[in-house]
């Protein structure tokens, strides 16, 4: 009988031990269940994103884009601001200094990453992004000097940079001036004579040229670019001249650029409303077929062919010196663009915007459409298809050459450039005033330029070296460059030597 009770004491004890680790694991599963939800409710929290940035003629596709985004990841709203230029240098420094800088946001036009890094804009994007995506870029993308600083990417090219002071030109325009579309102007005469015949069989409907006056970097661009074609050696990488190592902005090279416009302002060929307005709304204006020419670059092409479809335009290399060639414009390498702010909250979301946006899906599409040219591997040999835009694409080739960089050749010259002041008034400036008639002569404000910009650059120089800087004036110089051959990475070899 004790033998049975001890039996069914032990399988009482047995069963309550059961019990109770059951009751154990039920408490641990609903405590599992509160943490994943936990989890689940804070994965879901709801994110706003800010985007801000100049992509004027991206405004469609991106607007598509940030729908799809939101619908995929309903967790995070993009609260997207679009600016011009201009705007964008004022409102940005506004807000970094005042803590409410965006999540993303582009490093600010004419600006070196080197002096955005030191101005605590951008903070390292690395521990986000992972091999698979850096790997969808182009080789030379990520290099320091350029997109990286001290080995750590800080920004991401918006595209495979190409000049942007290409002409496009009215075809139609050209008939009714007697003008051959299949034959545009090669020399500067044959451009200002053509926009002057345009602007006479227009009678006050059109005029040669229009340009966005207000937009300062639209007036600097053509005079650096053009410039080098007739042998001047600037070049968007440097603020000194690759062929006289000094700033020669008061160059014959920069001079002729100047008059060519200058004449053509005092023939009457500039739309009357080139001074008031920005780049848009020249582009917009040329789409409505009211002028001949306007020097911009691939991005407009997208743009007309939605909003205008049946403007018939052409697109032509930007005209020679009549003295002829001494030089090609030139191609920059890849320039740092988009970078997420160093006070971000949102970290993660914010390199999640960057996979989605520069993914071969969405970069096919600005393809595609004539927005721009990607730096994706294989994308722009299979996604272009708008004649025009590939006729650019062969164009720019052909008169453009890859030009040194001086933070390539040497990284430690960032710290130059996070010195270095671009004295003011600037090139764009000067030019502005010309058209405007504000400035009769620009001969004495570009000597001034030159001169205020080889004193700001010793500075600069100096200033680095004092902080430790391992740097010189000769690293701005190129001895092994030629204006009709793109500069490589074995030059850059040669020259360390």
């Amino acid at each position: 009988m004790k033998k049975k009770l001890r039996v069914w004491k032990n399988v009482l004890v047995f069963v309550l031990i059961l019990q109770l680790l059951s009751a154990c694991a039920s408490s641990a599963t609903k405590e599992k269940e509160k943490d994943n939800k936990d989890s689940k409710d804070s994965s879901n929290e709801q994110i706003t994103l800010r985007v801000m940035d100049w992509a004027d003629s991206e405004k469609a596709y991106r607007d598509q884009f940030i729908k799809d985004f939101e619908a995929k990841y309903p967790n995070i709203k993009i609260e997207y601001t679009l600016l011009t230029v201009d705007q964008f240098q004022n409102t940005i420094t506004t807000a970094i200094k005042s803590g409410d800088a965006p999540d993303l946001f582009p490093i600010p036009n004419g600006m070196k990453l080197s002096t955005a890094i030191a101005g605590d804009m951008f903070q390292p994007l690395d521990p986000y992004l992972d091999d698979e995506f850096k790997s969808r870029f182009m080789d030379g993308v990520f290099v320091d000097g350029a997109t990286m600083q001290d080995g750590k990417i800080y920004s991401i090219p918006a595209y495979l940079s190409l000049p942007n002071t290409m002409i496009f030109y009215n075809k139609k325009l050209f008939k009714e001036a007697g003008l051959n579309p299949e034959n545009p102007p090669k020399t500067y005469s044959e451009f200002r004579e053509a926009a002057k015949k345009i602007t006479k069989a227009s009678d006050g409907k059109a005029y040669g040229i229009i340009e966005g006056g207000k937009t300062i970097v639209r007036w600097k661009n053509p005079v650096l670019d053009w410039s080098a074609q007739g042998g001047s050696g600037l070049n968007p990488h440097s603020p000194i001249s690759l062929v006289t190592g000094k700033a020669s902005y008061d160059s014959k090279p920069v001079l002729e650029v100047m008059d060519l416009f200058k004449g053509m302002q005092e023939d009457g060929s500039y739309h009357p409303k080139t001074m008031g307005i920005a780049a848009p709304e020249a582009r917009a204006l040329f789409g409505q077929g009211q002028a001949g020419f306007i020097i911009q670059g691939e991005w407009s092409i997208g743009v007309w062919k939605k909003e205008n479809p049946d403007l018939d335009f052409g697109v032509m290399a930007p005209p020679v010196p009549d003295s002829g060639r001494e030089g090609y414009l030139p191609r920059p390498n890849f320039q740092p663009w988009l970078g997420m702010s160093k006070t971000t909250k949102h970290p993660e979301e914010a390199a999640l915007y960057l996979k989605e946006y520069f993914s071969k899906e969405y970069q096919s599409v600005l393809v595609k459409n004539g927005d721009r040219f990607t730096m994706l591997k294989d994308v722009n040999e299979t996604a272009a298809e708008i004649p025009e835009f590939k006729q650019y694409y062969e164009l720019a080739m052909e008169n453009s050459r890859l030009v040194p960089s001086v933070e390539i050749r040497n990284p430690e010259s960032s710290a130059v450039f996070a010195k270095y002041k671009d004295p003011q008034p600037g090139l764009g400036d000067i030019l502005q005033g010309l058209i405007s008639g504000a400035l009769k002569d620009p001969k004495d404000q570009l000597k001034l330029l030159s001169t205020n910009i080889d004193n700001s650059l010793d500075q600069a120089i100096e200033a680095a070296k004092a902080e430790g800087a391992k740097v010189s004036e000769d690293d701005f110089k190129f001895s092994n460059w030629s204006a009709d051959k793109d500069y490589l990475a074995e030059d850059y070899k040669a020259v360390r030597k």
